[in-house]
């Protein structure tokens, strides 16, 4: 079965039927349109990416502005990647040591590097931050994708950042080194 991702502007019956989903599952960040801040993340100049098969939502992140990227030396604009990430589904490729098993990581995160870069000005001086939050784990998952990254980091895919209190959680830090992602989900395709 062939996937296909793309951008996500409203609300319709695919994404009422994802939330149902996530609810089934008690991924309580994800559940409702308020608690994965779907409104919110549209009106501060962000993009919401879903991933569909046979017309269903299999997954769904989203990618904002984010001002905390300055707290680690950016001077330019930051964005926040892999916003209220979440998967149905795995992805077939199977568990890998690149994370692509994802359906955020593998398939969502190249179009939203594309969509920041169109929105730039000035493209070299972007930045892209992906947050793991490992205090309040709503799904069960994110102890286990807070680890993935520190794998990731030794592959120089991210750079661990610290902690930063972002929406009022502590979460980890990573910032996307989007020339080893795009060298490396080459691979991929």
């Amino acid at each position: 079965m062939t996937t296909v991702t793309k951008e996500l502007t409203s609300v319709d019956e695919n994404l009422k039927k994802f939330l149902q989903k996530c609810d089934d599952k008690k991924f309580s960040n994800n559940n409702t349109l308020d608690s994965m801040k779907f409104d919110w993340c549209l009106d501060v100049g962000g993009m919401w990416f879903a991933t569909y098969r046979n017309n269903d939502i299999i997954s769904l992140s989203g990618i904002h502005p984010w001002e905390n990227g300055r707290h680690f030396g950016t001077s330019e604009r930051s964005w926040r990647a892999l916003f209220r990430g979440v998967q149905i589904e795995s992805n077939s490729i199977g568990l890998n040591k690149h994370h692509m098993q994802s359906y955020c990581f593998h398939s969502q995160l190249p179009l939203q590097i594309d969509w920041v870069m169109r929105q730039s000005v000035n493209p070299n001086n972007e930045y892209i931050y992906i947050t793991t939050n490992t205090e309040n784990d709503a799904s069960g998952k994110m102890t286990r994708i807070n680890k993935t990254f520190f794998h990731l980091e030794k592959q120089d895919l991210v750079k661990h950042r610290g902690v930063s209190e972002v929406y009022n959680v502590d979460q980890t830090v990573w910032e996307l080194n989007i020339e080893k992602y795009n060298e490396i989900r080459k691979r991929y395709n």
